[in-house]
């Protein structure tokens, strides 16, 4: 797995597309910890599943993607702090692969 950065007119987004293990499905406590991970950065961060997208600041968005074991989610950034957010809120994830965060 890699960081994917995508430069368009106001900027680049950041994204990285990872799997879901049981052990961090996005249910409860999960869930609040993804959005407090995400809430300690001043980008903008979207979680996709399928057609779901939620803010991954919002706890019930989060909690709303229904993320289960093996479900692929995308995590997008935009903003001064992007790559850093992608991979901490990969390394959440356990994907040894990307780029840890500094």
């Amino acid at each position: 797995m890699s960081l994917v950065v995508h430069f368009l007119d106001g900027g680049t987004v950041v994204e990285a597309t990872l799997k879901v293990t049981a052990r961090n499905e996005f249910q409860g406590r999960n869930a609040a910890r993804v959005a407090f991970t995400a809430n300690q950065f001043a980008c903008e961060i979207l979680l996709t599943n399928g057609s779901r997208v939620a803010n991954a600041k919002n706890v019930m968005e989060v909690m709303r993607l229904s993320a289960r074991a093996g479900t692929q989610i995308r995590i997008q950034a935009a903003g001064p702090d992007e790559a850093v957010a992608v991979a901490t809120i990969a390394a959440f994830f356990g994907d040894e692969s990307l780029p840890k965060p500094l």
